[in-house]
């Protein structure tokens, strides 16, 4: 594949082709351009020579004060439009970049060529690379070549041919422009060499002027004195206003301290209000967790230490190995007796044929019987210790007053499931039996299953609670 060499017109930035003359140059014409170099002119105007009669320094400052070199037209205004929108196409498909940047003087980046080939292939003919080396030393030349032009002048090449003609016409027009200027200072030099020596009337008019400053000077004085004179007054009043000054320093002296007074009583009243803001936020915070405190839950703590349902503490039953005293039973029965009398009366429930008589450890429950005759029986819900606990006995006051408190239970659960269908006792109560275990102390098979049947009565007992703490809130 052959090696396409593509060049970049340094003012327009649009690709060019190269003349077919500089591509096929012999090595003489090619040592001839590239080893010829001068420096590149500091200015369009250096070489304008200097007028008669005037020093090169002198003609530097004339030439340095009209030397203007943005004076050429842009070039976007005199490129034509089909190269015009060309270069605009080309910008706009690089991003809004610059195609290519000003090479500096020294021509060390040189002219922009793109080599277009195959750069993948590994292996090629001798004499394609004998032809690309040839291709290598011509496009080096010609690099070499603009670089030694653009060094002389200030365009760097290469350029297009439409650039080319319109940097020409610039030239042309510049040119014409310096050479007017040329000529008028020429003129203007002329007319100073031929100007003839001192004139009498120019000097009667300078006597005049000075006779006039002198007038001008003698009413300057005299408004000078006038002026010191205003100037002793204005001391006078200065003096009159430091004295004022200073009694004003003394009032916002003694404002200032008030002031001072004033802001800081009103920081110790503002940090009094901030403490007690703080002890309300505190206080309100306490009224907060206290109305967020469940009153019943702390009151009656129904839990399980084992095998043993407790209450506040206290538990209720006893077994072989860990013995219970009475007085620990009895109180724990006080407990839940108090619980349901409180539960009954959250609920607004009456059971008519209970009455409950929370009395601590010697709590009761009243039996009513309704039909004729109507009569009350008084059980005791507490054992004063008659009878042993690892003994059977047939009947005791216990046992009654125990068959009443499981039927109390079961009867406020009763009125739970009507109001709420889903609300049920966890463990069915029938009669003298609580999950199937016998609640009497006398009929007991064992301690173990009367401590059972107590734990399951509290945990029934918990689920009451439970709702009336939901009722509550």
């Amino acid at each position: 594949m052959s090696t396409q060499h593509t060049y970049i017109c340094q003012r327009c930035k649009l690709p060019l082709t190269i003349d077919q003359s500089l591509q096929i140059l012999s090595n003489a014409q090619k040592h001839l351009l590239t080893t010829t170099y001068s420096p590149r002119p500091n200015s369009t105007l250096s070489s304008v020579s200097s007028p008669p009669g005037k020093q090169p320094e002198d003609m530097e400052k004339l030439t340095d004060s009209i030397v203007d070199e943005n004076s050429l037209v842009p070039y976007h205004m005199v490129v034509p439009e089909d190269r015009k929108r060309l270069f605009q196409e080309a910008l706009k498909a690089n991003g809004g970049k610059p195609l290519i940047g000003r090479r500096a003087a020294s021509g060390e980046d040189g002219s922009f060529v793109i080599l277009d080939g195959d750069k993948k292939r590994g292996v090629v003919p001798q004499t394609e690379e004998a032809n690309t080396i040839a291709v290598n030393e011509n496009v080096s030349t010609l690099t070499n070549v603009f670089n030694i032009i653009s060094s002389k002048y200030e365009i760097d090449y290469p350029v297009c041919s439409d650039c080319a003609n319109t940097l020409i016409k610039e030239m042309n027009k510049q040119f014409d422009r310096l050479n007017k200027e040329k000529d008028s200072y020429v003129q203007f030099l002329k007319k100073l060499t031929v100007q003839s020596g001192p004139n009498l009337e120019k000097s009667r008019q300078s006597l005049e002027e000075l006779e006039k400053l002198h007038r001008e000077e003698e009413e300057i004085l005299k408004q000078l004195q006038d002026a010191e004179n205003e100037n002793a007054t204005l001391i006078d009043e200065l003096s009159k206003t430091e004295i004022e000054l200073k009694t004003l320093n003394e009032e916002e002296k003694k404002y200032c301290e008030r002031k001072n007074r004033y802001e800081l009583d009103l920081y110790e009243r503002s940090n009094e209000l901030d403490r007690v803001k703080t002890l309300y936020e505190f206080n309100m915070d306490q009224l907060d967790s206290l109305r967020k405190a469940d009153v019943f839950n702390d009151t009656f703590d129904i839990s399980s230490d084992g095998l043993f349902g407790t209450i506040n503490g206290l538990r209720l039953g006893s077994l072989d190995e860990t013995k219970v005293s009475w007085h620990e039973i009895n109180a724990a029965l006080g407990q839940i007796v108090l619980l349901l009398s409180v539960c009954i009366r959250i609920l607004g429930l009456k059971i008519p044929e209970y009455n409950l008589i929370p009395m601590g450890s010697t709590s009761k429950i009243e039996k009513v019987e309704t039909g004729p005759p109507a009569t009350k029986t008084v059980l005791d819900l507490f054992s004063m210790g008659e009878f042993s606990i690892g003994r059977l006995y047939t009947h005791n006051k216990l046992d009654a007053g125990m068959i009443a408190l499981v039927d109390v239970v079961r009867k406020l659960g009763e009125e739970l499931k009507r109001i709420d269908s889903g609300n049920e006792l966890p463990f069915i109560m029938t009669k003298d039996k609580v999950a199937g275990y016998n609640i009497k102390p006398s009929a007991r098979g064992s301690n173990e299953e009367w401590t059972t049947a107590c734990k399951h009565l509290l945990m029934n007992v918990k689920w009451i609670l439970t709702f009336c703490v939901q009722i509550g809130r």
